[in-house]
């Protein structure tokens, strides 16, 4: 955000100025508060539409495909290469053939980039996340933390 700031400030001031503007008009008298919920029984107002714009990186859906095919017929079976989880296994029918595609290298470390199934990783949505928490780790990484952790129970 701050880099977009720096990058257009007359775009910028306008758009604050344009916010103000709004503020002295009364345009956002009426809006809920959307203050913290005080306790379990207060509710949250949510649900409103939000345009949004943002950057994404390119990805191509036929990789995701693809991987998944190779591990089918290499391993007959789609488990998380974490933690070994199977859709499949668990879910029946419904998790036929899911299961989440990781870059190992992230792209937004190596920007555009011929990618190779051999760059993905099999994940379930667990450690997709945990991968992705905080600071970025490999799933080799948070293999060994999934690990270190079971022999420690």
């Amino acid at each position: 955000m701050l880099a977009e700031f720096l990058d257009r400030p007359d775009e910028m001031r306008a758009a604050a100025q344009r916010i103000r503007e709004g503020v002295r008009a009364g345009e956002f008298d009426g809006l809920p508060d959307l203050g913290s919920v005080e306790s379990d029984d207060e509710g949250a107002f949510e649900g409103r539409l939000l345009l949004l714009r943002h950057k994404a990186r390119e990805r191509d859906p036929k990789l995701r495909r693809r991987k998944i095919e190779k591990v089918l017929a290499e391993h007959g079976k789609l488990e998380c290469e974490v933690c070994s989880f199977d859709f499949e296994r668990t879910y029946g029918d419904r998790g036929h053939r899911f299961a989440e595609v990781h870059h190992v290298v992230p792209l937004h470390v190596s920007n555009a980039t011929t990618t190779r199934l051999a760059d993905l990783a099999v994940l379930c949505a667990n450690c997709h996340r945990m991968i992705h928490r905080k600071r970025w780790i490999s799933p080799d990484e948070l293999r060994a933390l999934v690990r270190a952790r079971l022999e420690l129970s």
